[in-house]
């Protein structure tokens, strides 16, 4: 698996039967990952190889290629893979728990194919599973329900999932583009926009440079969040998506107040 968050996703799902072998394990970034000659051989191995999307994972797309189709199995398959001015569109999906509950599904059927015998086990994993993502779900629209009404603006699209799951307020993006430079125009219309709209809070991810934040925030009063949507520094395994997803939740009600 690709990811630590997808990974744990499939960690729940496998569990009694086998370990998924987590394939960016320290800070790699999946955008431009360069693969070693054991994580290779791992891709080679493996019965099933699950990724995001190939747009997402362009750092693995020459080892990808070389992958039969049907060992592959995306977390995004009804996206397209057309690259269009909103780079990276749509390929955090993992930030949307009603999109992680489809594929969820998806996998499940995708394990009993390859491994009939363990169907039972698959499918009470399943139903475990689901029931989490359910109490999940309402435990954060609890946590954000105050907030429904304050505005809040984010650095790229990054967001998109979690923003539109949650119905929260955002009043626009300072850039489209994932690792995007910004011209002064783009500066300046953001901070018109957030003294305009009272926005409250100002979410970026980690590859971000604070000088850049710093540069869009001078003389503005607005809280900022800084968010590792991918969960570096958690524990892979069956609990990272949990935690994952409780602490973007946190920063982002912080941020809010």
């Amino acid at each position: 698996v690709s990811i630590k968050p997808i990974h744990s996703i499939v960690s729940n799902l496998t569990q009694g039967v086998s370990t998924p072998k987590l394939l960016l394990s320290s800070k790699q970034s999946a955008h431009h990952a360069h693969l070693k000659p054991s994580q290779l051989s791992h891709l080679e191995q493996a019965d099933l190889v699950i990724i995001v999307h190939p747009d997402f994972e362009q750092g693995l797309s020459k080892s990808i290629r070389n992958i039969p189709a049907e060992k592959i199995l995306t977390v995004d398959q009804s996206m397209t893979s057309k690259h269009d001015e909103h780079d990276d569109k749509n390929h955090h999906s993992w930030l949307s728990i009603q999109h992680i509950q489809q594929f969820a599904q998806k996998l499940g059927d995708t394990l009993i194919q390859i491994d009939p015998k363990n169907k039972a086990t698959y499918q009470g994993n399943l139903h475990k599973f689901s029931q989490k993502l359910t109490a999940l779900k309402l435990s954060l629209q609890q946590q954000l329900s105050n907030h429904a009404n304050q505005s809040l603006i984010t650095y790229n699209n990054a967001f998109e999932h979690f923003i539109k799951s949650q119905q929260l307020k955002q009043i626009g993006s300072v850039s489209q583009r994932h690792g995007e430079n910004l011209s002064i125009f783009k500066i300046l219309k953001a901070k018109k926009i957030i003294q305009k709209q009272q926005t409250s809070c100002l979410l970026f991810t980690t590859e971000i440079p604070q000088k850049r934040i710093n540069t869009l925030t001078e003389g503005l009063v607005i809280n900022t969040a800084e968010i590792d949507i991918i969960g570096f520094d958690i524990q892979p395994g069956a609990d990272h998506y949990f935690k994952l997803m409780q602490n973007i939740t946190q920063k982002v009600e912080q941020c809010l107040k």
